[in-house]
């Protein structure tokens, strides 16, 4: 049976590039993958309000699958509506389907907690306007962004970044961040896994990314215990 262990249903915010390989090389045997995308179609506002309209419909597809969590993809879609957002959009994904639900900014806040890390490190692949944001709700959330470094890449140009030039961004927000506790690396089509264990064995940090954040949330809620190595310290903690 596909899924045996746990069916993770997935909202992706746009083209389903990264996220599913990532999804597969990080899970257990027996996890399996539900997704569906809401397709935003960039970093602004028209994008953002568009793709939530999507959001029941996908809820809704999923909620016919079997799913024993749903995690809705895409912090800048929910960051951008400001605080108290998430909780309606997390309440409405629940009633639809089921089960429980978080969403990206979410699930890496919940992390942060567990790794008991309020100061940040950041670096991502996002616009200006868009830091100001994110930098800005986290703050209201109790968290501070000590440094932030973005690679300012375009919407769809994300999933090519070198892994090389992630490492070298991380070396330089935790060099502009003496006092940092974690480094936060978002965004659903970012290849960061790979440098996950790099960066924090040469800086001693804990990282926390888009897809390690949602499936140690999402593990733990389902009882999910097994731990999983090579993917850094969060998914060691399950």
């Amino acid at each position: 049976m596909f899924g045996y262990r746990a069916r993770i249903g997935y909202i992706s915010p746009s083209v389903i590039e990264l996220n599913a390989y990532d999804f597969y090389r990080i899970v257990p045997n027996g996890v399996g993958l539900i997704a569906v995308a809401c397709m935003v179609e960039g970093w602004k506002e028209d994008a953002y309000k568009k793709a939530l309209s999507q959001v029941e419909s996908c809820a809704r597809d999923l909620a016919r699958r079997s799913c024993d969590f749903v995690v809705h993809g895409g912090a800048p879609l929910v960051l951008s509506q400001g605080k108290g957002f998430e909780m309606k959009l997390l309440a409405q994904l629940k009633e639809i389907t089921g089960v429980p639900c978080t969403t990206s900014i979410v699930a890496a806040m919940d992390a942060f907690r567990d790794l008991s890390a309020t100061r940040l490190a950041v670096v991502d692949p996002y616009p200006p306007d868009l830091n100001t944001k994110m930098t800005g709700y986290l703050k209201e959330w109790g968290f501070e962004v000590e440094s932030l470094v973005s690679l300012g890449t375009s919407f769809t140009g994300s999933s090519i970044v070198s892994i090389g030039d992630i490492y070298r961004a991380a070396k330089r927000a935790i060099k502009g961040a003496p006092n940092a506790e974690a480094v936060f690396i978002p965004c659903a089509n970012f290849p960061v896994v790979d440098v996950i264990e790099d960066i924090e064995t040469d800086f001693g940090l804990p990282v926390i990314t888009n897809i390690t954040s949602q499936l140690y949330v999402a593990f733990k809620a389902i009882g999910m215990r097994e731990k999983v190595s090579g993917y850094g310290k969060l998914m060691q903690i399950l």
